[in-house]
């Protein structure tokens, strides 16, 4: 973890923007650490590129009128099967219902962990409180079992 991920005003832009993916690329590597070997449901979908930011745009409410100075997105996705799975596996005699409830907890832990971890790492996270989940979806995850669950914007701080 390093301390000096400092965003300065009179950087140039492309000093700006190395020192935005330096900050995203340590917070990857941060929330990769799992402590039971990646068996995490959690997935996290770092967005830089100007068109599918454009993308992200166009599934975020109108009246959100941040959303489109963003300069990068955290799309957070939960895998809720595997997590289930993983009650199974460990053994869990809890009833399914109140596992998902367990599981969907988790699912909101995991985005306050996010946004403390980004802000470690000298990045802005703002949580997207409206935005169209299954376009989201289909758009970055289409062929896999997560669910969309938060969307960051995020900036250096």
């Amino acid at each position: 973890m390093t301390a000096d991920v400092v965003a300065f005003p009179d950087r140039p832009r492309a000093m700006h923007q190395e020192t935005l993916l330096t900050a995203l690329v340590e917070l990857h590597a941060l929330i990769t650490i799992d402590p039971i070997l990646g068996a995490s449901p959690s997935r996290i979908v770092f967005v830089l590129n100007p068109q599918a930011r454009s993308r992200i745009s166009a599934c975020v409410d109108p009246a959100d009128t941040g959303s489109r100075a963003a300069e990068a997105y955290a799309l957070i996705a939960y895998d809720f099967p595997f997590a289930l799975h993983q009650f199974v596996m460990a053994g869990s005699r809890i009833p399914t219902e109140r596992a998902k409830a367990i599981i969907s907890c988790s699912a909101g832990l995991q985005q306050g962990s996010f946004a403390r971890a980004a802000e470690a790492f000298g990045l802005c996270p703002i949580l997207v409180p409206c935005f169209d989940a299954a376009a989201l979806k289909q758009t970055f995850c289409p062929e896999t079992q997560e669910t969309v669950t938060h969307l960051f914007r995020l900036s250096l701080a």
